[in-house]
């Protein structure tokens, strides 16, 4: 926080005063300084850097440092060597994003949770240190209810605070004192509150060159902000400010005072230019660089085209960016003359922004608008350090952590050598960078991804009133997911009951092929939200291929592994899910899936099979059209391994295979004609003939859906996963017996 003491680089030149023995030593770089907001000069060329732990012991000379034998030696020769970068304004989703920061010399980022933006991964390993950020007054509030959200905030972890549009001027001053005694940094993104007058209260940053430029906007249209901050509507009050940007740039005098005011108030700025980069002329590709080989486009809100590295932009909307890009140039460079005190932060992963890339373009950018490339170097390191308190990190001394980048070109002639990086140091461990452009192999049920899933308005209002039939959503979470299947990246859904779990499971196999029968926001708040809220954690795949997905389906051949691979992501959530208590339900392909299954674990404590494939042999005769658009589409090599392939999808043809100790529910309708009610029947017969628990249940006149009996259907599969999975009732005695 600003209140806290500037950090200065201080040079120990022996040992002798650090408990622990040196690990590592650093030789024959020069260090450079990034004092002062990058205005100071003490370099040291030839430098030797000592570690112990995960902390720095000593910096200086090779004349004046001795290196302790036994330690293990980087030699950096000819080599630059810099503090860490800090990202202040960043997303970090999964260890692919956290390989990407790494290898751009991150080894910090103030991260950000949203909707667009997804959920932080605080498990990844090796990663960049994470302070969260956590918001207030994003909603209107009381200031006792604005005050309760900052303990809250601070209660869950929270390290810096975002104060938001809907905090009026009066709230403010209490904000800043409580956060501040929690020991959290504000970084104000406003609209009621004045800019300037929030830097006089002691906001220590503001975010976004778009937001902290109000101020020089007629007063009116903070209130349209106010109302829709985040509207994509070109004709928004946020996007008719936007669109004044370059008329008010243009005043020079007017930024100048404004700026000056904002510098007089002593709060910094995070400008996120880096949002821009994509729309500003002259712009690299940036998939051409080599982080960006760790990066999948689909991560990235609004990505660039990977071989243009444009915006797909329709004309209009292009245009409106490409305008806002460069008065947001203007308008800094402005502030920064008028001694504007800067932050960097690249707001990923937002506009084609991507992980420890884009820091790199803010850096640039901020050489653009004025900042010497040291200055520029000080914005990623010692100022963020000193504006939050963060006195462990920004700088080369002893005491810091051991958070460094080497480099191999001098960051001082050119900010782009910071592209250079040979090693990153992280907390004392030394990585290559290129190991770090490795990704490690991914472990199948890794959660990849968890963001909540859209809900459409029309499930949960009618004719501008509630809908009672659809009540149970609110007792449930529902989020979109990406997981890990044979190493692919494969889409899927994950409902939790809010009540605090563990709670029994239950992985839901759907039907269809591609996207036909997907599992869309509706089927998962009609059907999956449903099971959910009877108190299970239902997870879903959209099987290999589809909704985005790596891979291709293979309608029942190696997509059934993304079946089996929900059962590790489900253990890998603790807290939520109790993965001894598994049931497995299937409709239609879903219900050959789950046969499937059925054939190769015995962690299934139930299933239940409605209007299954049992025989994907007679199939073929029934309905001509799925072996010419389904099988022949999706079985590989189909027409050369028919047979076998067919009878690797019937369990009809090897019953016995399927899990004696899984008690098996079918369901089917007398009229249906996707699926022959005949396959269930038989397969009843089957499971009969080998003692095998099962109940079959026939709904004369259903459909394919069971449409005329589905809430007899759902009262059929609540109880039987509530007497087999969430309660354990032992198996009922199969063999004849009785009066």
């Amino acid at each position: 926080m600003r209140k806290f003491v500037m950090a200065t680089v201080l040079f120990l030149l022996t040992t002798t005063a650090w408990a622990q023995p040196a690990t590592l030593a650093i030789r024959h770089a020069t260090v450079i300084d990034v004092s002062d907001a990058g205005r100071g000069t003490a370099d040291i060329p030839d430098a030797v850097v000592l570690i112990a732990g995960d902390r720095i012991v000593a910096v200086g000379p090779a004349s004046e440092v001795t290196i302790p034998g036994n330690v293990h030696i980087l030699d950096a020769q000819g080599g630059y060597i810099i503090p860490g970068l800090i990202d202040c304004f960043a997303a970090l989703n999964h260890q692919a994003h956290a390989n990407a920061y790494l290898a751009m010399g991150v080894t910090t980022i103030l991260g950000v949770e949203s909707t667009r933006r997804g959920p932080l991964d605080l498990d990844a390993d090796p990663a960049p240190d994470i302070r969260r950020l956590g918001e207030v007054g994003y909603e209107a509030a009381s200031l006792d209810e604005l005050l309760a959200d900052v303990e809250a905030q601070h209660a869950v972890g929270a390290d810096v605070l975002l104060a938001m549009y809907r905090i009026d001027p009066d709230q403010m001053p209490a904000i800043v004192q409580r956060s501040h005694e929690l020991g959290m940094p504000l970084i104000g993104e406003l609209a009621r509150t004045p800019y300037v007058d929030a830097a006089a209260m002691g906001v220590d940053a503001f975010v976004h060159t778009t937001r902290y430029s109000l101020g020089l906007a007629p007063d009116e249209l903070r209130a349209g902000i106010d109302a829709e901050p985040f509207s994509d509507d070109l004709g928004s009050a946020k996007w008719t400010y936007y669109q004044m940007l370059p008329d008010l740039a243009a005043d020079s005098e007017a930024v100048r005072r404004y700026g000056s005011a904002l510098a007089a108030g002593g709060a910094a700025l995070i400008p996120t230019l880096s949002l821009g980069y994509l729309d500003r002329p002259g712009h690299a590709n940036p998939w051409d660089g080599p982080a960006a080989a760790l990066i999948d486009p689909r991560d990235i809100h609004w990505p660039a085209d990977q071989a243009t590295g444009e915006h797909a932009y329709p004309p209009q909307k292009a245009d409106a960016y490409r305008t806002i890009a460069r008065a947001e140039m203007a308008l800094d460079r402005g502030y920064f003359a008028a001694g504007c005190r800067y932050l960097a932060g690249s707001g990923t992963d937002v506009w084609g922004t991507m992980p420890g890339i884009s820091l790199h373009h803010e850096l640039e950018a901020l050489v653009e608008v004025g900042h010497s490339p040291r200055q520029a170097l000080a914005a990623a390191t010692s100022n963020p350090a000193a504006v939050f308190g963060w006195d462990a990190i920004g700088s080369i001394a002893p005491g810091k952590r051991a958070d460094l980048v080497v480099l191999g070109a001098d960051p001082r002639t050119d900010i782009k050598h910071l592209g250079e990086v040979r090693q990153v140091v992280r907390a004392g461990i030394v990585h290559e960078r290129k190991d770090l452009l490795v990704l490690p192999v991914l472990a199948d049920g890794q959660l990849l991804r968890r963001e909540p899933m859209p809900i459409p308005e029309e499930l949960l209002v009618a004719a501008g009133a509630p809908r009672p039939e659809m009540a149970y959503l609110a007792d449930v979470t529902m989020d979109e997911i990406t997981y890990v299947s044979d190493g692919l990246r494969v889409e899927g859904h994950l409902i939790v009951p809010r009540a605090p779990g563990p709670h029994p499971c239950v992985v839901y196999n759907r039907g269809g092929n591609r996207e036909f029968g997907a599992n869309s926001p509706l089927r998962v708040a009609y059907r999956l939200a449903r099971f959910a809220s009877w108190g299970y954690v239902v997870v879903a795949s959209q099987y290999r291929g589809n909704a985005g997905g790596e891979g291709q389906e293979e309608f029942g051949g190696a997509d059934v592994a993304d079946v089996l691979n929900l059962i590790p992501l489900l253990e890998s959530l603790n807290d939520e899910a109790d993965a001894a208590r598994i049931g497995v339900v299937g409709f239609s392909r879903g219900g050959m899936m789950t046969y499937l299954a059925l054939a190769q674990t015995d962690r299934f404590k139930a299933a239940v099979i409605g209007a299954g494939v049992a025989d994907s042999r007679t199939v073929i005769a029934d309905r001509p059209d799925m072996e010419t658009y389904v099988y022949a589409e999706l079985i590989p090599d189909y027409h050369q391994v028919k047979e076998e392939a067919l009878a690797a999808r019937s369990a009809l043809a090897w019953p016995e295979r399927l899990c004696a100790t899984s008690p098996i529910l079918l369901l089917h309708g007398t009229a249906d004609w996707r699926v022959d009610p005949g396959q269930s029947m038989s397969m009843g017969r089957a499971l009969y003939d080998l003692r095998r628990p099962f109940r079959l249940v026939m709904y004369e006149g259903a459909d394919h859906g069971l449409s005329e009996h589905r809430i007899e259907a759902y009262g059929q599969i609540r109880r039987w996963l509530d007497r087999y999975v969430r309660d354990g009732e032992e198996l009922p005695d199969l063999e004849p017996h009785g009066d």
